[in-house]
């Protein structure tokens, strides 16, 4: 089975027993509501019609619950003496693993030490006396011995090994054949799986491939958003992953009850897909809207010379929108590339290659503390363009203005706060756990995420999959 050869034993025969003993424990169970079943089946005292129909119907009950009870209990009967006998091969192995570690290293001492004895010999001198040679000779036996003795404890350690892992190997087989019989066999006794239930497991496996998918996708549209057709392929399956992600929490909360952290958790994934980009669209509201009544109250050239064509057009066409339009907007945001892309996309095919790498760069990997406490405070980029623009250009308009500065300010704080108190909460749980991959995980999103840009993402992926690759 997979084990690595020469190593311990792959599992852990109290695991294995335990389950074993789940399942005899249900049998039992069954058993007994079986003996109860079958006790009104056997009541003859009351004749009512009423209760022939409930004997009809607990003699049929009964009948199709015994079907299951033998079902569980040759499971549980088959790992537990598995289990057993696993523990008894890991008795047998193990130990021999750990011996051929040691006999092995000493080994590699003893055949140095036999070479040299041997050199010894052959570079005595033609006039080297008698007990020169003697002694010689004496040491390059006694390390070939040596070398002799150990590679008969190896072998020796060798055989128990394969000893254990054969005897795992026959168990794990028997234990197999046995479960078979009552899932697919002769003793299925009716209770084969349904077409149904094999494509259940079928969409449960699929459905892991496709997150793992997922998370890879993620990862690639950092680099490749802005690639035509691959670029929105990327980032539809990324905005799937947590989609999928966000389905899962609500549906354990559906199976499993109402939970706070559950309910943290399907909010923090709704706002990592929508709520950095509804945020966002409020804080280029706000600055739209400051640039587009500033400048109808001066001149045409006295706009264009304080804020500059671009400005200008970007902040109207903005303005412009309803607020339908922004709202699809914020929901196909996950979807399809950033204005960051469509430029380098367009760069890379004027021939700008080097304008373009410097352009991803700086919106996918931004410097940390580029804009100071900004950043840290907010990480949302258009949050910071948004408060550097009135910063800089001092731009008070209307109240209506200003309640989107605050409502954007407020929102991006308050995200970025949660994420980290989150992060915090998850890092305590780890550590108490002992997990040092999550803790090493969550280490990460704390020093990373406020940050902004993709080191986050890298990082998380970095260490979700290290285990694996």
């Amino acid at each position: 089975m997979s084990d690595t050869q020469w190593q311990e034993l792959d599992g852990e025969p109290n695991t294995v027993e335990a389950k074993g003993r789940k399942y005899t424990e249900l049998a039992e169970a069954i058993a007994r509501s079986v003996s109860s079943l079958q006790q009104i089946v056997d009541d003859t005292n009351t004749t009512a019609k009423s209760m022939e129909k409930t004997r009809k119907l607990a003699g049929e009950v009964r009948e199709d619950i015994d079907k299951a009870r033998e079902r569980y209990s040759y499971t549980g009967e088959a790992l537990t003496t598995y289990g057993a006998s696993l523990r008894g091969a890991k008795n047998e192995a193990d130990p021999a693993a750990a011996k051929l570690r040691t006999l092995r290293a000493d080994l590699e001492a003893a055949q140095s030490t036999a070479s040299s004895a041997e050199s010894g010999v052959d570079d005595l001198p033609k006039d080297a006396s008698d007990a020169d040679k003697s002694d010689a000779q004496r040491a390059q036996t006694n390390a070939n011995n040596a070398v002799n003795d150990l590679q008969g404890q190896i072998t020796q350690a060798e055989t128990e090994w394969n000893s254990g892992h054969g005897d795992k190997n026959s168990a794990a087989s028997t234990a197999i054949s046995k479960i078979e019989e009552v899932v697919s066999g002769d003793k299925v006794n009716g209770l084969e799986d349904s077409g149904w239930d094999k494509f259940k497991d079928f969409a449960a496996g699929a459905l892991k491939v496709l997150k793992v998918i997922c998370d890879i996708a993620g990862i690639l549209a950092i680099f490749l958003s802005w690639v035509p057709v691959l670029g929105q392929i990327l980032l539809v399956l990324a905005a799937i992953g947590s989609i999928i992600a966000i389905i899962e929490g609500i549906t354990k909360m559906m199976n499993e009850g109402f939970s706070w952290g559950a309910l943290l958790g399907v909010g923090l994934g709704v706002m990592g897909l929508f709520g950095g980009r509804a945020i966002g669209a409020v804080a280029k509201y706000a600055k739209a809207r400051s640039v587009v009544q500033t400048s109808a109250r001066m001149s045409t050239r006295a706009s264009k010379l304080k804020f500059g064509n671009t400005m200008l057009k970007s902040s109207r066409r903005t303005f412009a929108m309803s607020n339908g339009q922004r709202v699809t907007s914020v929901l196909k945001g996950p979807f399809s590339r950033t204005p960051t892309d469509k430029a380098i996309r367009g760069l890379m095919k004027n021939g700008e290659g080097s304008k373009a790498f410097s352009t991803w760069r700086g919106a996918k990997f931004p410097m940390p503390y580029k804009d100071g406490g900004l950043r840290f405070a907010t990480g949302n980029d258009d949050v910071i363009d948004m408060m550097k623009h009135f910063s800089q250009t001092g731009l008070r308009v209307d109240n209506v203005t200003m309640r989107a500065q605050n409502i954007a300010t407020l929102s991006a704080v308050t995200h970025q706060m949660t994420n980290l108190g989150n992060n915090f909460y998850k890092l305590g749980n780890d550590i108490n756990a002992g997990d040092g991959w999550k803790i090493a995980g969550d280490a990460n999103a704390i020093v990373t995420g406020p940050a902004g840009g993709s080191y986050g993402p890298l990082g998380d992926f970095a260490i979700k999959y290290g285990e694996k690759l």
